[in-house]
């Protein structure tokens, strides 16, 4: 009986990637990442826009209140000592003075302070932010103790509003004034409400109160800027400013006021007699 002659069996093959295929998939899965991260930046840069336009929306309100009542404006020195707070009505902050003879209304303090306030060149910045209260406080844990003690977590924050010698909010104030999260610095600038308003009276005739016949363009001073700005000779019953919030990042004032950037928030605010 004849059978059949056996042959050796060949090994299974299992079929492998090529390095084609590989690289392929490696790029695929490159791509799906890239896309992914891009998403979660542009997320991130929004929810960052957010917070900051939540913010400047915030100072709106206590930005009107200061310039309502300019006395509550603090001026914060150069250096670290802006833990010592001084308001810009006192003698030696701001120049010109703006309360000369300590008898100024509140709306001649806003006028002498943005009398000048024409241009993004003459604009007074301000900054603003939150700061937390701390308050001194006998530490109790010692019996009829004298010690002091300061507790940063149980004390309220408010919303302050500042103006700096040099115009700008360097880290050492961010420290000394317990300042919480990102200041907003504020440009403010005269408002092109102005245009073509009668503003400032005919010298000759001021206690008649007649205002000029020559209307207010854009670009010009306020009657007495910037030297000795004068309410006295501001025909109008109220002063249109604009004021433009930028997130401060700790540039140097020479590199941001010339900078071009967009602001997170415009606001017009009017300020009246």
């Amino acid at each position: 009986m004849k059978t059949n002659p056996s042959y050796p069996r060949r090994p299974s093959c299992r079929p492998g990637f090529s390095l084609i295929e590989v690289t392929l998939a490696i790029g695929v899965v490159g791509i799906a990442i890239l896309s992914l991260v891009g998403i979660l930046g542009s997320t991130f840069q929004q929810v960052d826009d957010i917070m900051n336009t939540n913010r400047a929306l915030a100072g709106v309100t206590r930005l009107i209140g200061a310039l309502d009542k300019p006395r509550t404006i603090a001026y914060l020195p150069t250096g670290a000592t802006a833990a010592n707070t001084k308001y810009i009505n006192q003698t030696g902050t701001v120049s010109p003075a703006l309360d000369p003879l300590n008898d100024a209304s509140d709306f001649d303090l806003a006028y002498r302070l943005l009398a000048n306030a024409a241009t993004s060149t003459t604009a007074v910045w301000v900054y603003v932010y939150d700061r937390k209260l701390v308050a001194a406080v006998k530490d109790a844990s010692y019996k009829n103790s004298s010690a002091l003690n300061y507790n940063l977590n149980a004390n309220p924050s408010v919303m302050e509003v500042a103006i700096t010698a040099s115009n700008n909010f360097t880290p050492d104030m961010l420290a000394t004034r317990n300042v919480v999260g990102t200041p907003m610095r504020v440009r403010l600038t005269l408002s092109r409400l102005l245009v073509g308003q009668r503003y400032a009276l005919v010298p000759s005739v001021v206690n008649a109160g007649e205002p000029s016949s020559t209307p207010w363009t854009v670009g010009a001073a306020l009657p007495g800027a910037p030297s000795n700005p004068d309410p006295k000779q501001y025909a109008l019953a109220y002063l249109p400013i604009v004021a433009e919030f930028f997130p401060h990042d700790f540039s140097d004032f020479s590199v941001f006021s010339v900078r071009e950037e967009n602001p997170i928030l415009v606001q017009n605010i009017v300020i009246s007699r």
